[in-house]
């Protein structure tokens, strides 16, 4: 048998075809650009005014600390000095020298003064207390020791 052959058309023109249709591309907004780098130029800027507050306070503390250390330094000489003026003035021999100068005399022989004295010692070695003259003092009673320890707590910090 034969039979009759069929052409077929395998490739159809291109205009032909269905095509499906095309999405838009959305684009971001042309702000959102600048936005970024507006908030990126505001961090570095307050990072870099942070940085230059933390060095000046450094070295403006840096310096400050130095000038006191200096001053520390020189009242402390000045303050050794003082101290040496002050044990020559209640030198003894320079009390008597004044007195002198003044017009009075060296005492001679034993000297009374008129007051209390505080008791010598005996011969054993031991000091007698005035335990005779002095009031007894009475214990605190442990609430009174407790109320002032917490006083002093809560005085120390309010402080």
């Amino acid at each position: 048998m034969v039979v009759a052959q069929e052409k077929l058309e395998w490739q159809q023109p291109l205009d032909e075809l269905p095509r499906p249709k095309k999405q838009p591309v959305r684009r971001k907004k042309a702000h959102s650009h600048w936005k970024s780098v507006l908030i990126l130029g505001l961090t570095f800027s307050l990072a870099a005014s942070l940085a230059v507050e933390t060095i000046n306070l450094t070295v403006v503390k840096g310096a400050q600390i130095r000038a006191m250390e200096k001053e520390i330094t020189s009242l402390e000489a000045d303050n050794n000095l003082l101290q040496v003026q002050v044990d020559k003035l209640r030198s003894v021999s320079r009390i008597e020298s004044e007195a002198i100068a003044m017009g009075m005399e060296k005492p001679a022989g034993t000297v009374y003064v008129a007051g209390t004295l505080p008791v010598a010692k005996s011969q054993t070695g031991t000091v007698p207390t005035q335990t005779a003259s002095q009031p007894a003092t009475e214990q605190p009673s442990i609430l009174k020791q407790i109320s002032q320890k917490f006083t002093s707590f809560f005085a120390s910090t309010q402080r």
